[in-house]
């Protein structure tokens, strides 16, 4: 009879915990609520559509257990990325010394397994590698998740499919599927392209080339600098800080995505010191504005950063980016 008791609890006691269990991986589903206090309390939340981690401004000091929210970016990763070992979260310090070995780690904000001098003798259980295929199969294909999901091949595929978006490993990039790639349930399928660069660019190492858009739902927006390859122009919008196409200064655009060859909005200035009686003007990247300088010589060559008119200036240099469609 006892013993029927002892089990009867021990079912219960393990029932329960099992629910809780899944309803907290649920909570990684939610969209955070930010709640109706007035305070500015920066904590942690699961981005769904960018499957990652992402900072968060929530009005309440204190969230519920059946919230979005987290205290630290580890708490969330824990619960909501358990697919990917919790030593991959770990940002490494490289050793100075030259003489030491060189190992591999996972640079989670971009996505990339990088070399590094490494004087530590341990490495297992750290983000710590002896070759970058170690690196790719302990950290970046777990953390790829369906951004690393290959499309079918076959010679019919359903007749909406080469409408839909993947990240394409191969040319890595977001592109839309060719008639004979079909979806396949993986999840490398987006119906916007957008949505892909959001879920699987942070993977894509030129972030020159992605879209101008933000990838999540930040704390606070703030003026960034991203570059437009149709326009060849870095352009300022309100944006978050998340790694992307998203720079904190123009001049980090310009050099950044305009070097071979440089733009003229990148080099520096072609004044001279002494002053003249031709009204010039030129762009300073730093302040993103540009400025007159009166030169001793007239000649504008065309190529150098120097220009006829103000006009002329905010027209090479000074771009602000209007959103498009979601497309």
């Amino acid at each position: 009879m006892l013993l029927k008791i002892v089990l009867i609890f021990a079912i219960a006691a393990k029932g329960p915990a099992y629910c809780i269990g899944k309803r907290q991986k649920a909570v990684c589903f939610l969209d955070p609520k930010e709640g109706q206090g007035r305070g500015h309390f920066k904590e942690w939340y699961y981005d769904k559509k960018a499957g990652r981690c992402s900072q968060f401004v929530f009005g309440n000091s204190d969230g519920s257990p059946d919230e979005n929210r987290f205290k630290s970016e580890s708490e969330c990763n824990t619960l909501c990325r358990s697919e990917v070992p919790s030593f991959c979260f770990e940002e490494v310090q490289p050793s100075i010394e030259t003489h030491n070995s060189k190992k591999w780690t996972y640079k989670l904000s971009s996505g990339q397994c990088v070399e590094i001098q490494w004087n530590g003798d341990v490495t297992v259980g750290k983000n710590i590698f002896n070759s970058r295929h170690d690196c790719e199969q302990k950290c970046k294909i777990p953390d790829l998740g369906p951004c690393g999901k290959s499309v079918t091949i076959e010679y019919y595929c359903r007749q909406t499919d080469d409408q839909w978006y993947f990240y394409d490993n191969k040319t890595d990039s977001c592109r839309l599927m060719e008639p004979y790639e079909c979806r396949n349930g993986g999840g490398n399928a987006f119906p916007y392209f957008y949505r892909c660069n959001q879920r699987c660019g942070r993977f894509i190492k030129d972030k020159c080339k992605m879209p101008i858009q933000n990838m999540t739902t930040c704390a606070t927006l703030e003026p960034r600098f991203g570059y437009n390859q149709d326009t060849k122009m870095c352009e300022e919008f309100l944006g978050c800080d998340d790694g992307e196409n998203s720079f904190p200064t123009a001049k980090q655009c310009w050099e950044t995505c305009t070097k071979n060859p440089p733009s003229r909005c990148a080099l520096s200035p072609d004044v001279t010191p002494w002053s003249g009686a031709f009204k010039r003007y030129y762009y300073d990247s730093n302040a993103n504005r540009c400025f007159f300088k009166s030169q001793f010589g007239h000649y504008v060559s065309g190529k150098s950063n120097i220009f006829h008119t103000l006009e002329e200036c905010n027209k090479a240099c000074i771009a602000y980016h209007e959103p498009g469609m979601e497309y």
